[in-house]
């Protein structure tokens, strides 16, 4: 049994204008017997206390006798989320990606991660994107760090991309290039296995 016993250590509490002395310490006795505990693997084993009882005394687990091959080996990032998402197929429609997970509609990769990407219509003519609310890319403003590049994939063909939704970009400090969606998910592929801040917005190759 654990118990607790006042005896000489000087603590001093003070309240208001008195200030008292009160002698303390505490000592583990085993049983009823007056002795001190030892803190032998035997005593705790022989103690039969329950660790989720006792908030400073848990018995720490015996450490593995295996030698990790690298030291790096020996830790965990609880961060890691695995490798970069990239784009596998293009279909007509949408995209496979490199989980095998496949997407019939606009995709943004970001940080390695995709998203649904809910993109406005495009119109006729040769500003297929000239009537585009940035609203449409509010993402980029919340997400941290922020890309260094985004990749443009306009469909089956290139199309320009408006100087308003460009100037957005650059104030976010974010530079953009555009292509044909074939050809922006290949490049993207390339520059995250590389391991720079890219993302990209694929638009399919058919709407």
């Amino acid at each position: 049994m654990l118990r607790c016993l006042l005896t000489r250590q000087n603590y001093i509490v003070r309240s208001g204008l008195q200030t008292r002395h009160i002698n303390s310490t505490c000592r583990l006795l085993k049983n009823k017997e007056d002795k001190p505990m030892s803190s032998t693997e035997e005593d705790w084993e022989q103690a039969n206390v329950k660790q989720s009882s006792i908030a400073n005394y848990a018995i720490p687990q015996q450490a593995s006798s295996a030698i990790p091959s690298s030291m790096l080996a020996a830790f965990n990032n609880m961060f890691d989320r695995g490798p970069n998402v990239g784009i596998e197929v293009i279909t007509k429609k949408g995209f496979v990606l490199s989980n095998h997970i496949k997407i019939d509609q606009p995709l943004i990769l970001l940080n390695g991660s995709p998203f649904l990407w809910n993109a406005p219509p495009r119109a006729p003519g040769f500003l297929p994107m000239k009537d585009w609310d940035i609203e449409a890319f509010k993402i980029f403003e919340l997400v941290s760090p922020r890309p260094e590049l985004i990749m443009f994939g306009t469909g089956r063909e290139f199309a320009p991309i408006p100087e308003h939704i460009r100037q957005y970009f650059f104030k976010l400090g974010i530079q953009v290039d555009q292509m044909n969606s074939k050809h922006a998910a290949a490049t993207y592929n390339v520059l995250a296995e590389e391991g720079r801040r890219i993302a990209a917005a694929l638009l399919p190759l058919d709407e």
